[in-house]
């Protein structure tokens, strides 16, 4: 089964679809994958379409990894549209990336994010999203290896996404802090030990480890 395509855009959408379950994905030519205002809307208008035709296990990632292949999770927001903000058109940023989190938590269906590479700012509230974390290991450590930070708020940015309530509810207010005042970067091995993920995957079970979790394994 291969992945279609359902946004275009700097950073797109893919699409496996069953009966009852989906895989989205973000691809972009550079593969950091940044959230911008027309990608928030794109994905918000697929999972308002996912929860309406009866999908009840959700998985979120790179898309390359639905053909065993994955980068960089979520760089962030699109830094061009976020300077370009004002004090109106910020809050209606915030809430298209607010609204996209609500879908990953709505207890209508099991999420899982897949957490590859870089996932960072928004991109890791994205990732904190989900109900079920997984992280990706790239052994030896290399340019591609996981990283999960918020370093925006080194210059003062802190995000509108929903994170500071999220991280609190995953990490409790300590590990919320080391993320947003201590601005540390965690690998998957730490980000394992303090909660962030749930499992750490070598790259080459990934794939097959999402598709047990969409169909089989983990069914309820």
């Amino acid at each position: 089964m291969k992945p279609i395509r359902v946004y275009s855009g700097p950073t797109s959408l893919d699409l496996l679809r069953g009966e009852d379950w989906a895989w989205v994905g973000l691809d972009s030519a550079d593969g950091l994958n940044r959230l911008g205002v027309e990608l928030l809307d794109a994905l918000d208008l697929q999972f308002i379409k996912l929860r309406w035709s009866g999908v009840r296990r959700l998985a979120f990632s790179d898309a390359g990894w639905m053909q065993g292949r994955g980068r960089n999770f979520c760089a962030g927001a699109d830094l061009n549209e976020v300077s370009s903000l004002n004090a109106g058109t910020a809050e209606a940023f915030a809430r298209r990336g607010q609204r996209v989190l609500e879908h990953l938590l709505w207890p209508g269906w099991r999420s899982l994010t897949l957490v590859s590479g870089a996932a960072m700012g928004g991109g890791c509230d994205l990732a904190l999203a989900g109900q079920e974390r997984w992280g990706v290991e790239v052994k030896p450590p290399s340019k591609g290896a996981f990283k999960l930070a918020h370093p925006a708020a080194l210059h003062g940015i802190l995000t509108g996404f929903g994170g500071t309530v999220r991280l609190v509810e995953v990490l409790g207010e300590i590990g919320a802090d080391r993320l947003f005042q201590g601005l540390e970067r965690w690998d998957a091995r730490q980000a394992l030990e303090i909660g962030a993920i749930h499992r750490k995957l070598e790259p080459e079970v990934a794939q097959s480890a999402v598709e047990c979790f969409l169909v089989s394994c983990l069914r309820e």
